[in-house]
């Protein structure tokens, strides 16, 4: 039975669409949905930083910087959560940091996820490419649960 499913959720198209899809099956399956974000804050540099860390001054803006973007993600999430409560879904969100598949992967794991609804694309893929992610593609090939690709 599906009763935990995992939407890996960034405020892409691709991630809402994931979601809409989620919400319709967790209403049909009365599962609860688990919206997931990850901050990987090594990709993440203040203009013209380009990540070479110097000085202390340089450190806590990278810091800050860093504090911002985990504060906005969680205000998305927040904005998602809402819209899975107003269904009436039993919903809970999670931000992690770290290499994106990865850390979707071993939260699946360790969480016995019944279920991954991912996107076919996310915020930092090249929009143009009518190809699989590669977030999406090393999920749902090293995913211990089904996984649905959304596009």
């Amino acid at each position: 039975m599906l009763t935990k499913i995992l939407v890996p959720y960034d405020g892409s198209k691709y991630s809402v669409k994931a979601l809409t899809r989620a919400t319709e099956l967790a209403h049909n399956l009365d599962s609860e949905i688990i919206l997931f974000s990850v901050v990987n804050v090594g990709y993440i540099s203040p203009p013209g930083l380009l990540g070479i860390i110097k000085s202390k001054k340089e450190k806590n803006a990278i810091k800050k910087w860093s504090k911002s973007v985990k504060t906005d993600t969680e205000k998305m999430l927040k904005i998602a959560l809402k819209k899975c409560e107003s269904k009436g879904i039993t919903a809970s969100y999670v931000i992690s940091e770290g290499e994106i598949s990865s850390k979707i992967l071993d939260f699946a794991s360790k969480k016995k996820i019944s279920l991954i609804v991912i996107g076919s694309h996310g915020l930092h893929g090249i929009g143009k490419l009518k190809t699989l992610g590669s977030v999406s593609r090393r999920v749902s090939e090293n995913a211990k649960c089904p996984v649905l690709i959304v596009r």
